[in-house]
């Protein structure tokens, strides 16, 4: 199925302005016009559905097209999707109480222009009864988001591709697995700027992986860390650059330093450092690549999801 939208401007008070009941897929389509979505209320059930967003979506959706789709949701999410939410193309503004964009089992952005204000997540991928899945690729876009939590939540893995990333929030990345393969990021947090943590039990060691692209990491004051895993820290490519007055890196594995470029501070560093004594004092203890060269041969061992 798919809905064209053409200047079309709905308020609801307590129900969702699209709701894909059952549809193998839906595509949402902008012309070349302004949209605008709303819903002022708290939502209201529809039987055993809790509804809770502006676009409620049971099954897949795709939203693309070249114009301009506002959303606000005063109670909810901004677009929740039970299954997979991808976003090819246009320009997308969602003001939300709740999550800006919410996924069962996935979020992939390939394009588009999209602007988030949330009072929660920014974009929130997540299937409580499935740790399998919950995953978000961004591809290409530009991606502005400001959240009063994290700007971007994964379950299994966040994988970035490409596109232009400024993220804010409590913070920036969180997921099991990060991996940066491509792409301008700017992350502005006030706890953990990237954080792998463990959010699946059935994926693997949490992990930041850097492997080309620019990344550049602001911390607020207090005990914070610009990157902060559970596991392990892989640098094989691209350029990190963190401004932190307490913890630069975090980590209670290994940490392979194996290319790229990381600046601290202002001062390009030639290892991983690693965080003591909860962020209060920082020692050399970062490797340089002696204990692993083969990093990224290493990655592909542990056979996680690639996307192309």
């Amino acid at each position: 199925m798919q809905l064209v939208l053409n200047e079309l401007n709905v308020t609801n008070s307590s129900s969702p302005v699209i709701y894909v009941v059952s549809a193998d897929k839906c595509f949402i389509t902008t012309t070349k016009t302004e949209n605008t979505l709303s819903v002022t209320g708290s939502f209201s059930a529809d039987g055993d559905t809790n509804t809770d967003a502006v676009i409620y979506s049971k099954d897949d959706i795709v939203l693309n097209g070249t114009g301009t789709l506002t959303i606000s949701s005063a109670a909810g999410n901004g677009i929740s999707g039970k299954d997979d939410v991808k976003i090819t193309g246009g320009t997308y503004t969602i003001t939300s109480k709740l999550d800006g964009i919410e996924a069962n089992d996935s979020i992939a952005i390939y394009d588009g222009n999209i602007s988030i204000q949330s009072s929660k997540d920014g974009l929130h991928s997540e299937d409580s009864d499935d740790d399998t899945v919950g995953y978000i690729y961004i591809k290409n876009g530009t991606i502005n988001i400001t959240a009063a939590s994290d700007a971007v939540q994964g379950t299994t893995l966040t994988q970035i591709d490409g596109g232009t990333l400024t993220l804010k929030g409590s913070e920036g990345i969180e997921s099991t697995y990060v991996r940066i393969n491509d792409g301008t990021i700017s992350i502005a947090a006030s706890d953990d700027g990237i954080n792998a943590t463990i959010k699946s039990n059935s994926y693997g060691t949490p992990t930041v992986e850097f492997n080309g692209g620019s990344t550049t990491i602001v911390m607020g004051q207090g005990d914070t860390d610009a990157v902060d895993s559970n596991g392990n820290i892989y640098v094989n490519g691209g350029t990190i650059n963190i401004t932190a007055t307490v913890s630069s890196f975090d980590y209670d594995g290994t940490a392979e330093y194996n290319g790229g470029t990381i600046i601290i501070n202002g001062n390009q560093v030639d290892s991983i450092p690693q965080s003591m004594m909860g962020g209060g004092m920082r020692g050399a203890g970062g490797m340089n690549g002696q204990n692993g060269m083969d990093g990224q041969n290493g990655m592909n061992r542990r056979g996680f999801r690639n996307f192309s």
